[in-house]
């Protein structure tokens, strides 16, 4: 049956659920995309198809399967696989503060729309579930059913 798996890339992630609780453990990303060269990029693997996904937890011998719906944030580190990749230099770059249920992040949004398409509204509007917002080396997944708020941050 071994050969029937696919191939995966382990990924450390921390995931805040929409209850409160913080689940620190991992993630098993496709080492290939269907989209491009190159493996998966967490983002669009977050936004696939599907309701649940396995996460390890750090304290746990055995996967359990998360509901994507209940994720509020899912934080990962830039590794040094194409996973999380730095943003694209050629798109639109916006700071905002996103405010999700209790969480309150600050970052940046990279615009990778076509031309007439490139405000926030624009990027907030498209049909993924989940918005990527780049922090440093962190890169935060937050659902945008749960996103009260999006403030521009103007820089000055």
């Amino acid at each position: 049956m071994s050969e029937l798996r696919v191939p995966t890339v382990v990924l450390a992630v921390e995931i805040e659920c929409a209850d409160g609780r913080i689940f620190a453990g991992r993630i098993f990303i496709p080492a290939a995309s269907p989209l491009h060269d190159g493996p998966t990029r967490i983002e669009e693997w977050m936004n696939a198809a599907g309701s649940f996904f396995p996460f390890l937890a750090d304290e746990s011998g055995s996967p359990v399967l998360m509901n994507k719906r209940e994720v509020l944030v899912l934080s990962a580190t830039v590794p040094d696989t194409g996973l999380l990749e730095e943003p694209d230099l050629d798109s639109p770059v916006r700071r905002v503060r996103v405010e999700a249920e209790k969480r309150r992040l600050e970052g940046n949004l990279v615009i990778d729309m076509p031309p007439g398409h490139l405000r926030v509204l624009d990027y907030l509007n498209r049909a993924e579930p989940f918005l990527l917002l780049h922090e440093g080396a962190v890169r935060h997944l937050i659902q945008k059913e749960r996103v009260t708020r999006v403030i521009e941050v103007r820089e000055e």
